[in-house]
């Protein structure tokens, strides 16, 4: 491929992202509550994956997300102070721990989800019914060229 037309794709795609970025960070502060605003990616995506796999160990955790196991452990310890984690006994490895959500880390990723929803309505309503199958599409392949695991957070 020409490396012009190649750098004129990567400026393009560079400029919407961020434009769409914009448009769902700072132009809709009603999609961002005060508890979720005070967490970071990893937190909320931690969050997500002991609420859809509570039976995962913390160090199927760990490996997932690539990160040492201090890393892990201080996010833990943040999460679990603020009551929105805790360490308890995994059932098929009553050696290792899991992750339980509470029901303020319940609440957090309900919100959470209604925010993502909300934005990946107005996403799609900016397109037009017949472009949106072909959007998805692309979209998802996108992701599952990118995706490392098909583990979910939820």
């Amino acid at each position: 491929m020409n490396e012009d037309i190649l750098s004129k794709q990567i400026e393009a795609v560079n400029k919407a992202f961020h434009q769409i970025w914009f448009a769902i960070m700072f132009n809709r502060p009603d999609y961002k509550s005060e508890n979720i605003q005070k967490l970071s990616f990893i937190e909320m995506h931690l969050i997500g994956m002991a609420y859809k796999h509570p039976d995962m160990i913390l160090k199927e955790i760990r490996e997932y997300l690539r990160i040492p196991q201090t890393t892990l452990s201080s996010i833990i310890a943040k999460l679990e102070k603020q009551g929105i984690l805790r360490r308890v006994i995994n059932h098929r490895d009553m050696r290792s721990f899991s992750l339980e959500v509470t029901d303020v880390g319940r609440k957090i990723r309900d919100t959470h989800k209604e925010h993502d929803l909300k934005q990946a309505k107005e996403l799609i309503l900016a397109l037009d019914e017949n472009e949106r199958d072909e959007f998805i599409r692309m979209f998802q392949k996108v992701s599952n060229k990118m995706s490392r695991t098909q583990i979910s957070d939820g």
